[in-house]
């Protein structure tokens, strides 16, 4: 049995106990009622229980995804900032932004990314030796200069170790790290507690510099930021490949540019229309313009009208027909008055897709070659004293010339002359007025000839001359009269009066000869006979006539 007892007040009533008979009575009456009023204590307990564990685990729940929402707007708003920053950066370069504005705008765009975060980006020296500050707009102006220069190796901090090894470096905790032992009164004044260094490499692998994170305080990376180290060095590689290769061009630019100012030829590039896209210092000054005056215009500017019609008609050969061309030009400069010799070579210059855009030109001035040449071949073929032809080239014209009487049916004459006591005024008046003799000789035989005729200086006081057509035998013995006449008026010699006379034989084609070696022969014999006969006279050769030992 089971009493409930009721509250007790100082003024309540005693209260009447039933006998044990009427409550077993009406406990026994009531069995159902006294089971149901516990079953219903025990539920409500389970589902007060069960409510609060859904609302905790409700609340668990929300604050989870409320935590994993902040964390994916902090990251969305990271790769933002990041993309803004990349985006910015390949802007920048797109745009020829000097490096340090590009490597300041990296580092910034890492700092405003993770605000706890100091940057730096140093770059190694041209002997690959030291580092210099590229970028560390957020670290101590002291700090900056001691680390500025600084020669790698492994121990000098973080940035120093991986720019010698090529290896990620990561230090959390710079106060006990012996990579930066030496440097702690430096750290400690600027209050620096970490540093993370990347090198930063090139496409082939070379170190160009490093790329680091400062903290405060001690701290260790998390793989995002591992991530975030690898990426920026990636970007940094990127700003200082492009610097390096606009710093290459600028410097192949210059030496192209020096070449072409100080080479000793004509360099020139003209659009397809044959106007002057470019001229070099040394076209320049012969057409005695600036740039300016001559970009634009076609050679009719700078040349005399036939010199321009060719020049033009050899552009178009290698801007439409896509030739290259190698010629020799022929200029006269309107400007001074002079014709030069050019060996020029021209190249068309093609797009991508093969069509023609312009041409390039190099001239060289051979002026100076081609009159060398010329007197060479002049000196090859001429007598050095009287400057008629020698023998290799009167052999020449008279091989012509019989060939050309063969043709033609018709005659030539050959006449071989020979100075009479010549050796008397070399003895007597010595070499140099014998020279003086001997062109003015030269001299009186080729006043006596017709422009077509040919007189040659065979050696000593020997002249040979060629008739290549006449009429008959007697024109060519009228000749000889004439030169004899001619060589027996006194020459006036430096200060000498002098009197010499010839011996001139004369054989003429076909009757004394129908070949060049028969010819030749038969009019020495004449010749000789002249002289037997007494010298100072014209002998024609007759058959029969024999050799005479000179």
């Amino acid at each position: 049995m089971k009493y409930h007892a009721a509250p007790f007040t100082r003024h309540s009533p005693p209260r009447v106990l039933h006998n044990a008979s009427s409550d077993m009575e009406d406990t026994a009456c009531c069995p159902v009622r006294h089971r149901s009023g516990l079953q219903e204590g025990d539920l409500v307990l389970v589902l007060t229980l069960l409510l609060i564990s859904s609302i905790t685990i409700a609340v668990f729940y929300i604050l989870r995804i409320k935590r994993r929402l902040a964390r994916d707007i902090a990251e969305r708003k990271q790769s933002e900032q990041r993309e803004q920053t990349r985006n910015h950066v390949l802007e920048l370069l797109a745009h020829g932004a000097p490096l340090a504005a590009i490597l300041e705008a990296i580092v910034r765009g890492v700092e405003q990314e993770y605000p706890t975060m100091l940057c730096s980006i140093l770059l190694l020296d041209s002997e690959g030796r030291r580092l210099l500050t590229g970028a560390a707009p957020s670290l101590p102006d002291f700090y900056n200069a001691a680390i500025n220069g600084i020669e790698i190796g492994i121990g000098v901090g973080s940035c120093g170790t991986a720019a010698f090894t090529g290896q990620r470096v990561i230090v959390a905790d710079v106060r006990t790290h012996p990579y930066w032992a030496a440097y702690k009164d430096l750290t400690h004044r600027a209050k620096l507690g970490a540093c993370w260094s990347e090198p930063i490499r090139s496409a082939s692998g070379k170190v160009l510099g490093t790329f680091a994170i400062y903290h405060h305080q001690a701290h260790e990376p998390t793989d995002a930021e591992i991530r975030l180290i690898e990426q920026t060095a990636n970007l940094a590689e990127i700003a200082l490949g492009r610097s390096h290769a606009d710093q290459a061009l600028t410097e192949s630019e210059k030496q192209l540019s020096d070449i072409l100012e100080n080479v000793s030829a004509y360099i020139y590039m003209k659009d397809t229309q044959s106007r002057y896209l470019f001229a070099n210092r040394l076209l320049r000054e012969r057409f005695d313009a600036p740039m300016e005056e001559i970009m634009g215009y076609d050679d009719t500017k700078f040349y005399d009208a036939d010199t321009a019609a060719n020049m033009r008609r050899s552009d178009l050969r290698v801007l439409k027909d896509g030739e290259t061309l190698q010629t020799e030009e022929t200029n006269l400069n309107m400007l001074t008055g002079v014709a030069d010799v050019f060996l020029s070579v021209k190249i068309p210059l093609r797009r991508e897709d093969g069509s023609i855009y312009a041409l390039c030109g190099i001239s060289t001035d051979i002026t100076e070659r081609k009159d060398a040449e010329e007197h060479m071949s002049h000196m090859a073929q001429y007598d050095a004293l009287t400057h008629l032809p020698n023998r290799a080239l009167f052999n020449d014209r008279l091989q012509q010339a019989i060939a050309a009487a063969q043709r033609h049916k018709e005659h030539l004459a050959l006449m071989f002359l020979d100075l009479d006591k010549f050796k008397p005024v070399n003895d007597t008046y010595g070499h140099g007025v014998g020279d003086l003799l001997l062109k003015e000789v030269a001299q009186r035989i080729q006043d006596c000839l017709r422009e077509s005729d040919t007189a040659a200086r065979l050696g000593g006081d020997e002249f040979v001359v060629l008739l290549p057509t006449i009429e008959a035998a007697q024109d060519a013995g009228k000749v000889g009269e004439k030169i004899l006449h001619a060589l027996n008026q006194p020459f006036e010699l430096a200060g000498h009066s002098l009197q010499i006379s010839s011996s001139i034989g004369v054989a003429v084609y076909p009757e004394h000869g129908k070949d060049e070696k028969l010819l030749v022969k038969n009019a020495d014999i004449a010749m000789y006979h002249a002289k037997k006969n007494g010298r100072n006279n014209v002998k024609l050769y007759q058959r029969g006539m024999k050799e005479i030992s000179q």
